[in-house]
């Protein structure tokens, strides 16, 4: 092998180098920036406020009886986070983070509601 063979392997190792790390951290920087752009033309049903149910007791959200203990509404709780939590689905999807975000603020609202009807009859 010649040297300039060899200053050619190395040039093109440096470039190749060079243009994955670009591509690599300007992908990585603008989806950990970016917001989602949503076209609300393209909603679908679990997008629009009007079509979801509002009024959902808080044992029905956490999947209790209304005369849960303490524990069991705790558990319940960590349960369905567990499941929907936003940053288990963060790299699967806007219309899934979308969903999981909504999900998870209607648990912890439900969990809130739950102990503060609890701790009213204590």
């Amino acid at each position: 092998m010649s040297l300039t063979e060899g200053l050619a392997i190395f040039v093109g190792l440096v470039v190749g180098y060079w243009v994955v790390s670009a591509m690599m951290s300007g992908k990585a920087t603008s989806n950990a920036l970016r917001q989602p752009d949503v076209d609300r033309s393209q909603a679908g049903p679990l997008d629009n406020p009007d079509t979801r149910t509002q009024s959902k007791s808080w044992n029905t959200v956490l999947g209790v009886l209304p005369n849960a203990t303490t524990v069991e509404i705790r558990a319940a709780y960590r349960q369905q986070m567990s499941q929907y939590h936003p940053d288990k689905v963060a790299s699967l999807g806007v219309e899934l983070r979308m969903f999981s975000e909504r999900k998870a603020k209607e648990i912890t609202e439900a969990y809130r509601q739950a102990l503060h009807e609890h701790d009213a009859v204590e």
